[in-house]
């Protein structure tokens, strides 16, 4: 792919978005306000890189944790999923989630966390930890002392769903040993590989269950709410240049993009 093609496609996604969360609010009665229920959002690196549609801006991702601290509804993984495992609709909650684990993790994005009093957990793949660019041993506990969960991402970032069942279920099994046996704590929780429809499937959660895992979060858009599957858990990605149209997610502008993510995986876009 051309460099004219690649920065035309990031163009049309990112209006492509933009469009879809304003008529999102529009339809919405301009709600201004947060849905019931747990919103799970991703973050993936925060760092200016205009080459990376997943590459959140320091300055737009401090803007965005002091609009979330505000409104004071920002809770760790393990209090929403005891929520979304009631009876009842959890009222409006939050969860930051980052994924893959590069090290500006730990220069940009811990130190507003750390500001604002903001949970997170950090998802992680075994084999990249102290690999250039990203964080290593030390660094993750040191992180976990200071309240940072962390999750398994698989052993090295691989489709689950295109693997025979023994790969599926060493990603799984060792991932998670490894992650426990070198920061001394429990890893509950997964996220799935790039998370699209093609990413995991029936076969793929029962191993999921079976390695211990209690949650695991895919990346289709929506919220969780009261009897939502823990291991297929929705959640809604944070990219470059949504700033202007963060408001409108966080009130469920963008959910019915999970229309294209369950009918139409094959157009979406998984960057590793």
């Amino acid at each position: 792919m051309s460099v004219g093609t690649f920065l035309s496609k990031r163009l049309l996604k990112r209006w492509s978005r933009r469009v879809f969360a304003a008529g999102g609010h529009a339809l919405g009665a301009k709600r201004h306000n947060f849905r019931q229920g747990v919103r799970i959002l991703t973050y993936h690196r925060i760092v200016a890189d205009p080459r990376d549609p997943f590459a959140v801006s320091p300055e737009e991702f401090a803007q965005q944790m002091d609009s979330l601290a505000r409104a004071g509804r920002v809770v760790n993984l393990v209090a929403a999923l005891e929520e979304v495992g009631g009876r009842s609709e959890p009222p409006p909650r939050v969860v930051l989630t980052f994924d893959d684990g590069t090290y500006d993790f730990l220069t940009a994005a811990m130190p507003v966390l750390s500001r604002l009093g903001l949970p997170a957990i950090i998802y992680v793949n075994p084999s990249r930890v102290g690999a250039l660019g990203f964080l290593g041993w030390h660094d993750l506990l040191d992180l976990a002392r200071l309240g940072v969960q962390v999750g398994s991402h698989s052993l090295d970032h691989r489709s689950l769903g295109g693997l025979e069942r023994s790969e599926i279920r060493r990603q799984l099994v060792e991932s998670r040993r490894s992650l426990e046996d070198r920061l001394g704590r429990e890893v509950s929780s997964l996220a799935y590989p790039y998370g699209t429809m093609r990413d995991f499937s029936d076969l793929v959660r029962a191993e999921v269950s079976s390695a211990g895992y209690r949650s695991a979060c895919t990346s289709i858009n929506g919220l969780n709410g009261a009897g939502s599957d823990l291991l297929a858990l929705r959640r809604t990605k944070i990219e470059q240049g949504d700033l202007p149209i963060f408001p409108w997610i966080l009130e469920g502008s963008l959910d019915g993009w999970a229309f294209f993510d369950r009918h139409l995986a094959l157009l979406q876009n998984r960057y590793g």
